[in-house]
């Protein structure tokens, strides 16, 4: 048989137990926020750069260059009536002499010859992507463990409990609480 308590004892006790109730409360949002504030996942940053990338490329265009012909000169003094002096680039001028000797001189003409070659030309070609994202992850000092990552991956369940828990706790006063609302 349980003992009668009088009205002050009543009044004393349901004291203590608000006081606890309370202090309950206080702790269960304290453990909340706790919970809220710990650890987390690591984030990559995003920035914004410049990249700019240089190609060099070598390609072969059909050009001609211009070679200048070095003056020669031969000459040739004979008594015969006939002198020949060849030369691909060259002036021939023949003449009798007095004596009946026959003078035969030949000089090259000073001109560019044309030669075709094939002419290495470099390219360089810059392409500049400007205000292009980049996600750069977060070097972290250290690996989580793996109670720490269970904490982590378990902490909206814990969090659903606790709700859940509160709720039980707390049912005839939120109940009384919804009653006067409705």
């Amino acid at each position: 048989m349980r003992p009668q308590l009088d009205h002050e004892e009543r009044a004393e006790a349901k004291a203590i137990l608000a006081g606890g109730c309370f202090t309950l409360v206080i702790a269960l949002f304290l453990g909340a926020f706790l919970l809220l504030v710990g650890c987390k996942s690591p984030k990559e940053i995003v920035r914004e750069v410049t990249l700019i990338e240089t190609h060099d490329s070598i390609h072969f265009v059909h050009d001609t260059l211009y070679f200048d012909v070095p003056v020669q000169t031969a000459q040739i003094v004979t008594k015969d009536s006939a002198s020949v002096l060849e030369n691909d680039w060259a002036i021939s001028h023949v003449a009798i002499n007095k004596d009946g000797t026959l003078s035969h001189k030949l000089e090259s003409k000073p001109q560019s010859v044309p030669i075709p070659f094939k002419k290495p030309v470099e390219t360089k070609t810059q392409v500049i992507y400007r205000n292009r994202e980049l996600k750069v992850p977060v070097p972290v000092e250290k690996q989580l463990t793996p109670w720490e990552k269970f904490r982590l991956d378990a902490f909206w369940w814990l969090l659903g409990a606790s709700v859940v828990g509160v709720g039980v706790v707390f049912r005839k006063p939120l109940f009384a609480l919804v009653r006067r609302f409705i």
